[in-house]
């Protein structure tokens, strides 16, 4: 069963219910299990955040006891590389996966929200060595916790920042945060069909590149990840 981990304190259950509903929707016939963290933080929106959530994943290793792959729900990759070194399954980042799939495509711009957006994709995409294929970064007008609070609001800028996007010549759009699953599928349609441009939702491609690729790939042993 693949695990997806929210890092974050879901009190409310807001965030694993939607997620839930989300990729119910395209995957009806799929089981998955959810796992949020009631001593994470309430938003990862900057690297204290970060960092605050990847010692609270690290306290629960335990929670991914018979999972065959982990899918970290967050852009930001929280703990990725500590899981892939404490974990014998394969560990997919919502932001990794996603930019690298958006790299197959062509160039990319990512839309998302919170202040240091634009400098924290583009460490990100030199990390991930795709710096080259990052075409722009373009901001919503909205905080990283107030994406989840005003569904229309929270659509009408990012439906303006993808078309600037498109203007800024993006062969795809990446969604730079996986709180936009409310408005994903009515996003990806409509900024097809005026731009003709594709939107990646990072939990879906991540969920979807996940488990297609689980029972072939696994991190290995030497190296990088030589320390589990």
């Amino acid at each position: 069963m693949i695990v997806i981990l929210d890092p974050i304190n879901d009190e409310k259950g807001n965030f694993q219910r939607e997620t839930k509903e989300y990729l119910a929707r395209h995957y009806p016939e799929d089981h998955f299990r959810i796992v949020t963290l009631k001593d994470g933080p309430e938003e990862i929106g900057n690297f204290t955040q970060k960092t605050l959530a990847c010692a609270s994943v690290l306290k629960h290793l335990n929670e991914f006891q018979g999972a065959s792959a982990v899918v970290l729900n967050c852009f930001a990759d929280p703990c990725l590389f500590e899981l892939r070194e404490n974990l014998n399954v394969p560990v997919f980042g919502a932001g990794e996966t996603t930019l690298h799939i958006a790299a197959m495509l062509g160039e990319f711009s990512v839309v998302g929200p919170g202040q240091n957006l634009v400098s924290w994709t583009r460490i990100q995409a030199r990390e991930y060595g795709l710096f080259d294929k990052l075409v722009s970064v373009r901001r919503i007008d909205l905080p990283v916790g107030g994406i989840l609070k005003n569904e229309e609001s929270l659509y009408e800028e990012t439906l303006k920042a993808c078309e600037k996007a498109a203007e800024d010549g993006a062969d795809v759009i990446v969604l730079g945060c996986t709180g936009f699953v409310n408005i994903a599928d009515r996003l990806r349609k409509d900024v097809w069909s005026r731009f003709g441009v594709p939107v990646l939702e990072p939990l879906l491609i991540t969920y979807g590149i996940a488990r297609s690729l689980y029972p072939f790939i696994r991190h290995g042993e030497q190296g990088l990840f030589s320390g589990k």
